[in-house]
């Protein structure tokens, strides 16, 4: 892991870099309407398509929801973030007690959105205090930790 001042690596010379804090601790992952936005791939490598995607069909509005939030995020001079896929969130996951080490992280809490998609009402969370994933309407609050790929 190498430390920079907007996050921390997720990888050797290709991988992700974690915000160091949560963008939201309560938001919901769609802007009002239930709607398929076809952000379905849980591949590492996949967010930031499924990210564009979520927009795309969501809306421009930047703060109203998880996709747009993360997206949103500008750190360091970079503005390429996106809200992790599936499998991206769960890297995260795997090495949180990594991540929580470095000094300057912020811990992880809670629930947090995935850009993956399940079905019309639903997309992926993950809950970061046992790794479980899961389908949750789209609708709940939950958290957002912008990545980056590099």
């Amino acid at each position: 892991f190498e430390s920079g001042d907007t996050g921390y690596v997720l990888g050797e010379t290709h991988g992700l870099i974690a915000a160091v804090a949560d963008q939201s601790s309560g938001i919901q992952w769609y802007n009002g309407s239930y709607v398929t936005t076809g952000a379905t791939a849980t591949d590492v490598g996949t967010g930031s398509a499924n990210t564009d995607a979520i927009i795309a069909a969501q809306g421009a509005t930047t703060t109203s929801y998880a996709a747009g939030l993360a997206k949103a995020y500008a750190a360091g001079g970079y503005t390429d973030w996106f809200l992790p896929s599936k499998d991206e969130l769960n890297k995260m996951y795997l090495k949180k007690e990594i991540l929580e080490a470095v000094s300057g992280f912020t811990a992880f809490s809670d629930y947090y959105w995935s850009s993956t998609e399940y079905g019309n009402v639903n997309a992926w969370k993950q809950n970061f205090y046992d790794g479980i994933q899961f389908p949750n309407f789209k609708n709940g609050a939950g958290y957002v930790r912008a990545v980056r790929a590099f």
